[in-house]
């Protein structure tokens, strides 16, 4: 995916976005945490590592969380992408994932995550 995870990551979290202003809380957690999927697949691509490639998000963050190597903060934004909502359908107050899908994409392989439009959304008729 190199440098594809990147447009489909924005496009993602832009989508995430427009999610939660629709009143679609829950959706946008579930693409936020896509998006954390595909930036630790990103992060073990680079570091040579295919083998967790084909599984689902939450498996490959549940790798990521337990290696050595991962620094506190990271791990913190793991943990946060791992909680399951409570009854309410909530996740506790201060945990915003979209926020930290950003802060994910910063930690764990130095480059930011912004949102991106649709190209379609982009731009207009002159």
């Amino acid at each position: 995916m190199h440098q594809e995870w990147r447009t489909w990551a924005q496009r993602e979290l832009a989508a995430a976005y427009q999610d939660r202003a629709a009143g679609k809380e829950g959706r946008a957690r579930v693409r936020a945490r896509r998006i954390a999927g595909v930036i630790a697949e990103e992060y073990l691509r680079r570091q040579g590592q295919t083998h967790a490639f084909g599984q689902n998000a939450l498996r490959i963050l549940e790798m990521l969380w337990r290696r050595p190597e991962i620094s506190g903060r990271t791990r913190q934004l793991l943990t946060h992408f791992l909680m399951r909502v409570d009854t309410n359908f909530q996740l506790p107050p201060g945990v915003d994932l979209l926020q930290d899908v950003q802060a994910f994409a910063q930690e764990l392989l130095g480059e930011p995550l912004t949102p991106e439009p649709e190209p379609s959304d982009a731009g207009g008729e002159a």
